[in-house]
């Protein structure tokens, strides 16, 4: 059995026609969403997060332990995406992420047997790593679809964006009560649960009888980079430069935002009254974004995803009880979660459309891992900086200057250099043959 994103529409098109490529193509596409929504970090580090709590109280540990061993779970996390996204070019998307469901799910029912801090820190510490398995299931959306890819990119942003606000609530319940050892052990049997699903969901048809077995192609100006080649190019820092732009001063922003319009004179049930809309918002920004980017020729529309975010920022310094009120708030928070969100996407999209699908996983895990250490090590200290002068207004004044860096940033970008192409797209009568470059726009 191969991957559906390892068969070329030439071969698997003519053998099964249009029509059941399609629907391969979905299935793979629904256990991708499956998989991405319970099977990689977004459950089982929720658990961790709602479990530490109980865990500290009945082992008697300190706050100060407890920060640490979350922290480990991140750190191993952040180092741990670019050799995944290693794995995930060289074995296939597939084996990566059953391989990884099946840990988490062992990892998750020892959880409940820990007795010692140190045992705490190893597991979890395992589990941050495991988390980036993700990125099989971000390779597979990017290699089935074509024409629609930044749709499909947008619709596994939509719910991780979407499970990322109701998992703390899911998982506070499931503390609350079955207890945090009934908790693991819940996560466990679901994400071993999950792995035989995902073995048949990844799995494409049989290459025909008297076909030979193919194979994902090597580096070329057809199919795509090595890793080392798309490192090399502008347009490569051009992208990490404007995520790390916002990414720095965002967590800063979100970090505070409870804490300063408490200080303005709103009170926090605001934003509770708020949750309905930010969820439709943050729903709708990754969709929007991915059907922009599908029809859009050029990458600078990705500016209009951080000028939005500007705007934000603009309201939430300019909202009080007395200058446009909690609606001008309320307004904030949606436009907020929906320009937050449109920005999910535009990474993955863009590596395919300017490095190919070659080495896509390892690009995705290089910027992954550099944005996540850069912001945990300069993050924190840029964000209590600005916290020490007590002026949140400079703080979102800082902030709207980085969304502008970032969107003037992307002005830079050059016309991409590979088709939209799937190796699994069947939308067109005649799909193309290759992922050709893009000679001109």
């Amino acid at each position: 059995m191969v991957e559906l994103a390892e068969i070329p529409p030439t071969l698997s098109a003519a053998a099964h026609g249009p029509e059941a490529l399609r629907r391969e193509r979905l299935r793979m596409a629904g256990a991708c969403l499956l998989g991405a929504g319970f099977g990689a970090s977004i459950l089982p580090f929720f658990a961790v997060g709602a479990a530490l709590g109980p865990m500290m109280l009945e082992f008697d540990w300190t706050a100060g332990q407890v920060r640490l061993a979350y922290g480990l779970m991140m750190w191993a996390g952040a180092l741990g995406v670019w050799p995944m996204g290693v794995l995930v070019d060289r074995l296939g998307a597939r084996p990566v992420a059953v391989g990884a469901a099946g840990a988490i799910g062992l990892v998750s029912l020892l959880l409940p047997l820990v007795h010692e801090f140190c045992q705490l820190g190893i597991l979890i510490g395992v589990l941050g790593v495991l988390g980036a398995a993700g990125l099989a299931y971000t390779r597979t959306i990017a290699s089935l679809f074509g024409g629609r890819r930044g749709l499909a990119l947008g619709a596994l942003a939509a719910e991780a964006s979407v499970l990322g606000m109701l998992a703390p609530l899911a998982m506070g319940r499931l503390v609350s009560e079955g207890g945090w050892r009934g908790a693991f052990t819940v996560v466990g049997v679901a994400m071993l649960a999950l792995a035989p699903i995902l073995y048949v969901g990844l799995t494409g048809r049989r290459t025909p009888p008297g076909r030979p077995r193919w194979t994902p192609p090597r580096a070329s100006p057809e199919t795509g980079m090595t890793a080392l080649q798309a490192i090399r190019q502008p347009a490569f820092w051009i992208i990490v430069a404007a995520g790390l732009a916002t990414a720095l001063m965002g967590s800063g922003v979100l970090a505070s935002f409870g804490a300063a319009i408490g200080d303005k004179g709103f009170a926090q049930t605001a934003v509770f009254r708020a949750a309905p809309i930010t969820l439709m918002a943050a729903l709708a920004g990754a969709i929007c974004s991915g059907a922009v980017l599908d029809r859009s020729r050029s990458p600078r529309v990705a500016g209009a995803a951080y000028l939005a975010t500007a705007f934000t920022y603009l309201l939430w310094w300019l909202a009080t009880p007395g200058f446009g009120g909690e609606p001008m708030l309320i307004a904030g928070l949606a436009i907020g979660a929906f320009a937050f969100t449109a920005q999910l996407p535009l990474v993955a999209y863009f590596f395919s459309r300017y490095f190919g699908l070659t080495s896509f996983a390892t690009v995705c895990g290089v910027q992954a891992c550099l944005q996540a250490v850069c912001v945990a090590l300069a993050g924190p200290a840029l964000a209590r900086g600005l916290g020490l002068i007590g002026d949140y207004h400079l703080m979102l004044e800082v902030g709207i200057g980085a969304q502008i860096l970032a969107a003037l940033l992307y002005l830079l970008l050059p016309p991409y250099r590979y088709a939209a192409i799937g190796e699994g797209d069947a939308d067109d009568p005649d799909p193309p043959r290759t992922m050709a470059p893009v000679r001109s726009q």
